[in-house]
């Protein structure tokens, strides 16, 4: 058994989860806000948690992975009611374009994944919680708000400076996102109010909605309980979501809220935080339709660097001003291209195995074995495990043949390495939207005997890289070489 090294936000140093044991690990990770498509921005974050638990099932730990669908707060309603529809139509739509992408990316789905308007009791209970303690209290206008001066430790995970911290100095802010360091007491509960429509519960404390920073606490407690093992999210929540979750959480139970805090950085695009106000942002379905790329190929990107470091997705484009558009994405490029020399890899491990048992060849594969767990278990080390795959293809080709029992050995250690990355498994082959219009375009060219066209059409699919092939009685065919 090998225990997990996390860099755990809070005391800014890695710390040793503990070995594997009979009680599940109690993961949370904070989930979309489901009012748009989530950017591959987000996904990065997603697919963080998605390693993380791939890597504790993969170590040995039992898990139980809880991930909240926000599906009530300022943006879902400001979304659906310029669509005029009700708020429970217009998040389901959100979150199932949510669920397919993360479906596609091959991300195991959470144990639960609680949407917030579900648990309203439940968020209400813990605000009387609060309210009965002294650190909440109710404005004018009937809303509740956390009194940050009367919990100690606020600031402790961002580690903002004391002076900033003075009970009252701040005032209350309303709104469930607000500025970096923007110190103030926080909403727990928001009285109805018309911008809020018809989307409003009448509770013990009174008509309203609960505001964002509430449901993680409320949710987190209803299905691990008060105190978890481990909280991640993205860098932009450590400030105010996360402390403000502590806060509320620790001020009502009087215990732990998470031993563990993991973030993971930002996306970058031409150096530039990937946002949807910024504008500069790509969905999955846009890398699919402006990059040919795969899922697959995305996930590898995305996962590659550390989750500790900003990753910039290098985008190549064309134009100025309205006209500026990509024409190249060079990450995506990079990641196509290692992951078909781990393709050619698996599909040579057969073709060489003509040989006899590799002198040497054992002692090589187990020195991997070793240094890949080494590198899953301290911190995810992501690029450093894909660095040890990569140094076995070049040892391992420099044997230049083998038997077959070495062939399966190599094989079952990239299966079972792939059960962190979730990557290192061939996907069925397909072409490109850009391909298949080719292909498509020359069996059109064919039927209608336009032999021109037809040798146009295959002339440039081959400059692809792709064959095609017709026989009669059969089906057209592709393949790639």
């Amino acid at each position: 058994m090998t225990s997990l090294l996390l860099f755990d936000t809070l005391t800014r140093q890695k710390q040793d989860l503990g070995p594997p044991g009979q009680a599940p690990v109690r993961f949370y990770s904070c989930g979309p806000t489901v009012y748009n498509r989530v950017h591959v921005g987000n996904l990065r974050a997603f697919l963080f948690y998605d390693v993380l638990k791939r890597a504790l099932l993969w170590l040995g730990y039992p898990v139980r992975h809880v991930m909240n669908l926000t599906d009530v707060d300022d943006k879902t309603i400001k979304g659906s009611r310029a669509e005029s529809v009700s708020l429970r139509a217009f998040t389901e739509r959100y979150t199932e374009l949510f669920l397919k992408d993360m479906d596609a990316l091959g991300a195991l789905r959470p144990d639960v994944m609680p949407r917030a308007t579900d648990y309203v009791p439940q968020m209400v209970d813990l605000v009387q919680r609060l309210l009965d303690k002294g650190v909440a209290y109710r404005s004018d206008d009937g809303s509740v708000y956390f009194k940050i001066g009367a919990f100690p430790g606020y600031g402790r995970l961002s580690h903002l400076e004391a002076r900033t911290l003075q009970a009252g100095a701040g005032g209350r802010v309303a709104q469930d996102e607000y500025e970096k360091e923007d110190v103030q007491d926080f909403a727990l509960w928001k009285a109805w109010s018309e911008e809020d429509g018809d989307v409003a519960w009448d509770t013990a404390l009174g008509k309203g909605r609960p505001g964002w920073h509430l449901e993680c606490s409320a949710l987190a407690f209803e299905h691990l309980g008060e105190s978890l093992d481990i909280h991640a999210g993205g860098v932009d929540l450590v400030f105010p979501h996360h402390e403000n979750e502590i806060a509320q959480s620790e001020a009502a139970s009087g215990k732990t809220f998470s031993r563990l805090w993991v973030h993971n950085e930002h996306l970058l695009v031409g150096g530039q935080k990937m946002a949807k106000r910024l504008k500069n942002f790509f969905t999955l379905g846009d890398l699919v339709q402006l990059a040919g790329a795969t899922p697959r190929e995305v996930r590898y990107a995305l996962i590659s660097a550390h989750y500790r470091s900003q990753l910039n997705l290098q985008v190549t484009y064309e134009g100025e001003g309205e006209a500026r558009r990509p024409v190249r994405f060079d990450s995506l490029e990079v990641a196509r291209g290692a992951l078909r020399r781990l393709d050619q890899f698996r599909k040579d491990l057969q073709a060489k195995a003509t040989g006899e048992a590799p002198a040497g060849g054992a002692e090589r594969l187990a020195r991997a074995k070793d240094e890949y767990r080494e590198a899953v278990r301290d911190d995810l080390n992501v690029p450093r495990a894909l660095g040890v795959l990569f140094e076995l293809v070049t040892d391992v080709n420099k044997l230049g043949a083998w038997d077959a029992a070495y062939a399966r050995e190599v094989q079952a250690f990239l299966d079972d390495a792939d059960r962190v990355l979730g990557v290192l498994t061939p996907e069925p082959e397909a072409l490109a939207p850009d391909e298949q219009a080719l292909f498509e375009r020359w069996k059109a060219a064919r039927e209608a005997k336009d032999w021109a066209a037809a040798d146009e059409a295959r002339a440039a699919l081959q400059a692809k890289g792709i064959q095609v092939q017709a026989r009669k009685g059969s089906e057209p065919t592709w393949a790639r070489g």
